[in-house]
Formats: C-alpha cells, structure tokens, sequence
C-alpha cells in the first residue's frame, strides 16, 4: 500500500510540475510577448544529396592517415593508380560534355528555343517527404511543395515522394491523392517511395504515381472503408432522458450516436461506404491497371514482397538505395517546408514532446486508444 501511494504521489508530482512549468511558460509569453509579431510565413528549404557526404569523407579519409594500414610502398601504388583512374574520369567527362554542347548548338541552330533546350537536359530529382496523420494535416505542405515544383521542375525531371501513411480520412487522402496527380497532369514523372507503411489513403495517394517502390517489409495495401460509431439511445431510454434531433432532408442524418437507428439508416450508412469503395477501387485500377481489383480490394494488407506479385508494388528497394542510384547522373534535392519558431515555442514544444514520452513509457496503455481509433476510421 505504501509503495502505490508513493508512486502515486510521484506522479502527481510529477504532473503538477509539468502544468506549472507550462503556466509559467505561458505567463512569460504574456508578458514579454504582448506586442504583435508579423508571424514569418513557412518556407521552402533545399538539400543537396549529391554533397551531403563530402566533408565526412574527407575527414575519414584523413583519420585513415593518420595511421596507414598498408605499406608505404603499396600505398604510393594505390595513389597512383587513383590518379590515373581520376584522369580517365575527368577525360571522359569532357568527352560527354562536348557532346552535349554539340547537341544543343544543332538544336538552337534548328529553331528550337532555349526554354525547350533546357527541358530536354535538365536532370533534377526532387525528394519530397510526406508522412500522414489520420486527418492529413501534412497536405498543407505538400500542395505547397507541388506548386513550387509545377513552375521549376522540367519535363526531364522526376520527383520522388518518400511516403509513409497508414491512412485516415477519406476526404483529406482523396485531396492528397489529388496533389500528386497535378504532377502526372503536367507531365511530371512520379516516383513514390514507401519504407515502411502505405496503407488504405497511404496507397491511394501512391497508386497515382509512375512506379511505387518499396522495402522488403514495408506494409501494403488495406484497399478498403471502415466506419464506427456508438450508440447510447437505450442508455437515455433507461434513464428517461430525450434527445430531440431536427433535420431537413431525409438522409441528414443517418446513424447518429444518440438517436434510434433504423434498418434504413443502416442500409444508407453501408450504401454509402460501398460507394466509398468503388471510387477507390476505380482510382486504384486507374493507376494500376493489371492488377485483379476484386482480388486486392478486399481491405487486406501484404508484406511488400507480396504486394508485388499482386501487382502492388513494382520494385523492392528502399528509398535510400533508390535515390543514391541516381547520385551519379542527376542533381538529387531534397524539399522541406520549415517554419520559424523562437525559443519559448520550441522549448515549450520540447516540453511537451518529453512529457509524452514520460507519460508513454510511465503509464500502460497510453496511446493505444489513438492507434485503435486509427484502425477504425483508416
């Protein structure tokens, strides 16, 4: 007994700190902050795969000095030979680089124009990162980024989505399903990436892409609807109490948490998710369509071994392995939208992060409820 009290009250303790800590925070803000900011609007920030390793490698290289594991003589050999194959390489790309200043010479002295030019050698690959919540919220960025990209990118190029959603609301994945389509519409190519889930409105916004790309236990799938809701009307009944709904319209209102529901209701609830499913099933064999739709469509989800010989997925790579096969022969950049915070936001936000994975770790079941809510509105 005095071992529960204990821990308890250390985590009484533990919570009425944490509120103090976020009241006080708050009071500072009031007070220090009262006059209006012009809040910075949220901006587009750019990383260049092709460099991101270079400084590690020369520091490596330089550690490697500082005590060879080789002979001197075999290391004298080897640095020769790096100069020569060094010299082959540059000579090879000067001959690459001739040749494409000849192309383009012949094609501005045949008529065409330099924004055509462009077009036809540009060689970017764009990376965007979208990993989705149960209501999408993420779209918000996204539609960003795709406009950005709508006036930049050229036809040549191909954009990259590393996308990571076990799925949610209808409505909003429809819309980000929608957001990737604006590319294929402008004759962009679409690559989408999936390492670890893609599911329900995950794979409806991936089935709109070129090619979908996945690691080897990535989770696929779950082409399905699902709706739930409780339904207390016979506890009011028990305890005499009325719950008065007014409606104009004979499908207003369906199935509702505290009214009677009907046969009908029930009737117009499933009709309407079925019909859910069909658009679904049409975007999907739209996007893809040698796969068996009734075969898939079945609200099941596979390894991504097996989604693709479903026809699910077309390749087994992880994104890491895709992107860094293009280093070679393309400009690889990352996109992200980055928002300006000053330090009480982030402190505060730090606070709560830890907060909550004090409380996750402390406290059996904490989370669950949002992961059940997850599945049964995916």
């Amino acid at each position: 007994m005095n071992e529960f009290i204990e821990q308890y009250w250390s985590f009484y303790n533990a919570g009425v700190t944490v509120f103090l800590f976020a009241g006080l925070a708050l009071v500072i803000k009031l007070l220090f902050f009262k006059r209006k900011r012009h809040k910075k609007e949220p901006h587009l920030a750019f990383k260049h795969w092709n460099h991101r390793f270079e400084n590690d490698f020369g520091r490596l290289e330089k550690e490697l000095h500082v005590k060879p594991f080789l002979p001197k003589e075999a290391t004298k050999m080897l640095m020769k030979a790096r100069k020569k194959e060094d010299k082959e390489e540059k000579r090879k790309d000067k001959e690459k680089s001739a040749e494409t200043i000849t192309t383009i010479r012949e094609k501005l002295k045949g008529g065409l124009k330099t924004e055509e030019v462009l077009k036809q050698h540009s060689n970017c690959v764009y990376v965007l990162t979208f990993i989705g919540s149960i209501m999408a919220s993420e779209v918000e960025q996204l539609r960003d980024q795709i406009s950005f990209l709508l006036q930049v990118a050229q036809p040549a190029d191909e954009i990259v989505v590393r996308l990571t959603s076990p799925g949610g609301a209808v409505p909003q994945y429809g819309l980000a399903s929608s957001q990737l389509e604006r590319l294929k519409q402008a004759g962009l190519r679409c690559v989408v990436c999936v390492d670890t889930v893609a599911a329900s409105g995950g794979y409806m916004m991936a089935a709109v892409a070129d090619k979908i790309i996945a690691a080897p236990f990535a989770i696929i799938g779950s082409i399905g609807v699902v709706a739930g809701i409780p339904n207390f009307h016979r506890v009011l009944q028990k305890n005499e109490v009325d719950y008065h709904l007014f409606t104009a319209g004979k499908y207003k209102r369906t199935v509702t948490p505290f009214s009677e529901v009907t046969d009908e209701g029930k009737q117009k609830m499933q009709d309407d998710i079925v019909a859910i499913h069909e658009a679904f099933k049409r975007l999907i064999k739209d996007g893809r369509p040698d796969v068996d739709i009734e075969k898939i469509a079945t609200g099941e989800y596979w390894l991504a071994s097996q989604a693709k010989e479903k026809g699910l997925v077309d390749e087994i790579m992880t994104s890491d392995d895709y992107l860094c096969s293009k280093l070679d022969d393309c400009e690889v950049i990352e996109i992200k939208t980055e928002f300006e915070q000053n330090r009480l936001e982030k402190l505060i936000e730090g606070g709560v992060s830890l907060f909550r994975q004090w409380t996750s770790s402390r406290i059996p079941g904490v989370g669950e409820e949002l992961d059940d809510v997850r599945q049964r509105y995916q």
